[in-house]
């Protein structure tokens, strides 16, 4: 009977351990944020804005728009704030002289670190104190903490 006894509680740990393997290796499996989808959004600390730009109302949007301290003025001279940068599904980014009211209308979410947002063909990843965008060219641009960095 003993015998018995030990074959079951050995078969019993077995079991247990399988069981306990696989629940090690699919608990760590992380299910990643939705990425955002809104007109607009800036970062946690309010430093970095991003959106869609305004547009002729007879033409589809096609340009995000993003707006950050460091982001230089265009060499050209010109009317407006510096201080904002733009980009296409495809292209290298642009900076530009616009007023603060060239963003489309709608609700600014706040986006934490490590979340996604992404319209019109382009992807921007949220960072502790900077967000990257990109385009489906792979060309885009760093901002934040003062600084402003293209690809």
């Amino acid at each position: 009977m003993n015998r018995i006894a030990a074959l079951a509680v050995s078969t019993f740990a077995s079991a247990a351990a399988v069981l306990a393997s696989a629940a090690a290796v699919l608990a760590p499996v992380a299910i990643a944020a939705p990425i955002s989808k809104s007109i607009q959004f800036r970062n946690t600390s309010g430093k970095v804005t991003c959106g869609i730009e305004i547009h002729a109302t007879n033409k589809p949007a096609s340009e995000v728009l993003c707006a950050a301290r460091g982001i230089p003025a265009p060499k050209q001279k010109g009317i407006g704030d510096p201080g904002f940068v733009q980009l296409g599904v495809l292209g290298q980014p642009q900076v530009l002289r616009l007023s603060q009211n060239s963003f489309v209308a709608g609700k600014s979410v706040k986006l934490g670190r490590g979340r996604l947002w992404n319209q019109l063909g382009v992807t921007c990843h949220v960072a502790q104190t900077t967000v990257m965008c990109f385009n489906g060219d792979n060309h885009g641009f760093v901002i934040g903490n003062g600084s402003y960095r293209t690809f």
